[in-house]
């Protein structure tokens, strides 16, 4: 389950809030008050979260990278615990994207905890104070789709339209928004990339497809001219609940040699 929010505050104002315990109630309302003893989270940290009522669970950082932004807790007691992973991607004009994903098979378990997840990540990114300060915007390549009409016309139904697609590329991340659908990694799983096209119709029209021979998932937007991606390790895209990932995507952008040299790829 991936729950992906956009907003005007720096991502740095943004991480800043997402790893200090005491600013946690302040955008998230299902936290009352949080017991821990760091004042900014680290690997090994450990707490109580206090919700509505007498819930609280118990916590424990287990990743956290601050260079990339993200960071993986596991909440709640033995085999009733439930791992999240937590990230902050710099979006352009200096506004910033977080996200919150829950592997599977918790995440088909935890499909009501979506909206009100979704609604604390847009109070988190909504204060545009941080980059009103002074802070820099984040260097950030955006790149469009490349939509033929019969493609147009196949992608509409499914929400797939030119303001509801665009890849970004990050200092630190590969982003891909198509209509609905979500595909986040960092730039270092990305291994290889490819130029492909001569696509038929029926194939890739429409939503996003799964490949049956290598489940790799295609983004495509045209027959012609695509950039195949592929990565170290699988990720989430087309599946809800992330139980189906993808060693490669196909992306068709209107500039795939210009999408390829922002990976750091020749082409």
């Amino acid at each position: 389950m991936l729950v992906d929010v956009h907003g005007p505050a720096h991502p740095d104002e943004v991480w800043r809030r997402f790893t200090t315990p005491d600013d946690w109630s302040s955008w998230a309302p299902l936290i009352q008050s949080v017991e821990c003893d760091d004042p900014v989270i680290a690997v090994g940290s450990t707490g109580r979260v206090h919700g509505p009522g007498r819930v609280a669970v118990d916590f424990e950082v287990v990743a956290l990278d601050p260079l990339v932004r993200t960071w993986t807790w596991r909440v709640g007691r033995g085999g009733a615990a439930v791992t999240m992973d937590h990230h902050v991607l710099p979006a352009p004009g200096g506004a910033s994207r977080a996200q919150l994903r829950v592997p599977a098979p918790a995440a088909a378990l935890l499909q009501p905890y979506r909206l009100p997840a979704r609604d604390a990540l847009r109070r988190l990114v909504r204060d545009a104070g941080g980059h009103a300060g002074g802070l820099t915007p984040e260097a950030v390549q955006a790149f469009r789709f490349a939509f033929a009409p019969s493609y147009a016309a196949a992608g509409r139904p499914f929400g797939i339209t030119p303001r509801t697609t665009a890849v970004e590329v990050g200092p630190h991340w590969l982003y891909v928004r198509y209509g609905p659908w979500r595909l986040a990694t960092p730039r270092t799983n990305v291994a290889s990339v490819e130029p492909s096209g001569g696509f038929s119709f029926v194939k890739t029209a429409g939503p996003p497809h799964l490949s049956l021979t290598d489940r790799g998932v295609s983004f495509t937007t045209n027959g012609d001219a695509a950039l195949c991606v592929t990565f170290h390790e699988p990720v989430p895209a087309i599946d809800p609940t992330g139980a189906i990932v993808h060693p490669g995507a196909t992306i068709s952008v209107a500039d795939p040699a210009g999408l390829a040299n922002a990976l750091g790829f020749d082409v």
